[in-house]
């Protein structure tokens, strides 16, 4: 009961993730792009990222949230990015146990390749001190 409890809990996590992508062309253009099939969304590959800090601390906070905006703003290959926090709901399938959340979607898996061997990706994994836990879901859209 607790491993399919567990598997919901972060599947039902990740398609909320998932659905939020869109929003941040909404508040660019002021409308929603289409998700078909067809590609009409913001991208055709996500990378959703799970990051718990080795602690709460403000000045941690602070430097993570830098560090991760200076990298995502420096990645030409990202076509859109959300940074989040873990939304302040309650149900038994929310893991909201996470420090932050990044979204970041890409036209192609060519592109995202591009991205892990980014000289930028390897500046933000030198900061893995400030992390204890990572948890990253790849999916391509279908």
């Amino acid at each position: 009961m607790k491993t399919r409890r567990k598997f919901i809990t972060k599947l039902g996590g990740l398609a909320a993730l998932l659905a939020l992508a869109p929003a941040r062309n909404l508040e660019a253009t002021g409308r929603r792009p289409a998700l078909t099939s067809q590609g009409g969304g913001p991208g055709k590959f996500y990378h959703v990222v799970f990051f718990w800090l080795i602690n709460e601390e403000e000045e941690t906070r602070k430097k993570f949230l830098k560090v991760l905006r200076d990298f995502i703003d420096n990645v030409d290959v990202i076509r859109t990015k959300h940074v989040g926090t873990p939304a302040d709901t309650d149900r038994d399938v929310i893991d909201n146990t996470y420090s932050f959340s990044l979204i970041l979607t890409f036209d192609s898996k060519k592109e995202h390749d591009l991205y892990q061997v980014h000289p930028r990706h390897d500046e933000f994994r030198e900061q893995s001190s400030l992390w204890k836990k990572v948890l990253v879901y790849d999916s391509e859209e279908l």
